[in-house]
């Protein structure tokens, strides 16, 4: 499935000896010493250097100025190396058949088609309710289903952190296991509010946007930088890098995103719209591509 203090405490090694029991010597005073250092370092001090060196990377959350989006659709073609279709991609932003009073409602949905289907099958549904005025997430709930499992994960973005609820159930077995997480970082995107955010910016060529993402459980550092604006597939469009690095929850240590092999591109259509053109991604299975197969095709009127 698209992957405190204690943890301070559980580096350290607290005993290099053994603790005292019935008939054993006593732990020398120089060890008990060095354990009430450490513990009370990891419970008072570490704290104050929580703040990871990459957080000094990060660009503004604040949203730019581009237009916001209008009602739209937009429906994206997954194929490897551009000439297999092994998938669908289809995006609302604010769909007026499907609203909240003060959010503002992307939903989305995906599939595995033809021969990908066959070997790896695969649903998912995304629901996400976007604060109207910042476009920072409130909450995303997505349902995921592939012939193994099917998972259903609620995130919620709060003001200090984000808290995952995740509900795995095997179909196999019909055994259901829940799994909660918590990252204690702000602000942090979801992976729509993330898009949103980037299609505001200025895009000059050589901007580049960092902000933290978190779509499921395991948060990463998303790094935009603009390279040009360019021809593609016969309109103007800019291109985009995205590079990508995982974040450890726990310790904010960063570690390599193994599933992305080099930096993926996107083209946005280089207009007041700015939706999605294309998307190209060296991962481990090979070269896959997203490309738009519905240019400028509105949402679906209210019924």
């Amino acid at each position: 499935m698209m992957d405190p203090v204690f943890c301070h405490l559980a580096r350290i090694r607290f005993f290099p000896f053994p603790m005292n029991k019935p008939g054993s010597a006593a732990v020398p005073t120089a060890v008990m010493k060095w354990f009430i250092f450490s513990l009370s370092t990891a419970v008072f001090v570490l704290p104050l250097w929580a703040d990871p060196a990459w957080k000094g990377e990060l660009t503004s959350p604040t949203l730019g100025n581009h237009p916001l989006p209008i009602s739209s659709v937009v429906n994206l073609q997954v194929s490897w190396k551009g000439m297999i279709e092994s998938g669908n991609l289809r995006i609302e932003f604010a769909p007026p058949n499907a609203t909240k009073a003060g959010t503002y409602v992307v939903r989305a949905s995906a599939s595995s088609v033809g021969a990908a289907a066959l070997l790896f099958p695969y649903q998912g549904s995304f629901w996400a309710e976007l604060d109207p005025t910042t476009l920072r997430p409130i909450l995303l709930d997505t349902v995921e289903l592939d012939q193994k499992e099917r998972v259903h994960t609620t995130v919620k973005y709060l003001t200090d952190r984000i808290e995952t609820h995740e509900e795995s159930k095997r179909l196999k077995t019909g055994v259901t296991k829940p799994h909660d997480h918590t990252f204690n970082f702000a602000p942090v995107f979801d992976i729509f509010s993330a898009m949103l955010h980037v299609r505001s910016q200025k895009l000059d060529d050589g901007d580049l946007i960092a902000i933290v993402v978190c779509p499921f459980s395991t948060p990463y550092i998303l790094k935009v930088k603009v390279q040009a604006h360019e021809v593609h597939n016969g309109s103007k469009a800019i291109r985009l890098s995205i590079g990508m690095q995982k974040i450890n929850r726990d310790t904010l240590e960063l570690q390599d995103y193994k599933k992305l092999k080099k930096d993926a591109t996107l083209w946005l259509s280089d207009d007041d719209e700015r939706i999605p053109v294309e998307f190209r991604a060296a991962v481990f299975i090979g070269d896959v591509r997203a490309t738009l197969v519905n240019p400028k095709n509105p949402a679906p009127a209210l019924k």
